[in-house]
């Protein structure tokens, strides 16, 4: 079942005619249904830590987050500071979507990553680079947010979508992202 959802997210986004770019890390290329085989890139991750698996056959949560830095700011910087800093086994989120609205697929979605402390089991973590306390999110992203939104909900049970700040004490997913997406989302 390892990485089936993540499989048919990815080509649910193809279905919906994305036109963005689609980038996998989940350390294991996948497979279209057309042939088509999406290689995996390489991000920081633990040589001795693994995130656990989790049943996604139960209704699971879209969680909305920024990583609060700059819009510039490489997946690469954030996985090492969540693995070298944090000492968690990789990079936190599921999915990054960048001010340009490409789409970064960077956990397999039944891995229970650290993303949204005592949420983690029943959330798939969608962050925005950047930082919208400051900054506005394009258009791409907003676009890009509904595309990875209506493909999750496609292909898993989603139970509903929320802010970071929905759930725990904090600022995430910044109040500007927070306004553009509410009246869509939250």
């Amino acid at each position: 079942m390892k990485k089936r959802a993540t499989q048919l997210v990815i080509a649910a986004l193809f279905t919906l005619g994305s036109g963005v770019g689609i980038y996998n890390f989940t350390g294991t290329d996948v497979t279209l249904p057309n042939g088509e085989v999406i290689k995996t890139g390489k991000l920081t991750e633990s040589l001795t830590k693994h995130y656990q698996e989790r049943n996604i056959e139960d209704s699971l949560y879209i969680t909305i987050h920024h990583t609060a830095g700059s819009k510039n700011q490489s997946l690469e910087s954030i996985a090492k500071f969540h693995v070298e800093m944090n000492g968690w086994p990789a990079i936190a989120y599921h999915i990054a979507i960048n001010d340009d609205g490409d789409i970064n697929f960077l956990n397999d979605i039944e891995e229970r990553t650290y993303h949204d402390s005592g949420e983690n089991t029943v959330s798939i973590g969608v962050v925005l680079v950047g930082n919208y306390e400051e900054d506005l999110p394009s258009e791409d992203m907003i676009k890009s947010v509904k595309l990875v939104t209506d493909a999750l909900c496609q292909s898993l049970k989603i139970k509903g979508i929320r802010a970071h700040r929905d759930t725990s004490p904090t600022l995430c997913c910044g109040i500007n992202a927070y306004v553009k997406l509410k009246d869509v989302f939250f």
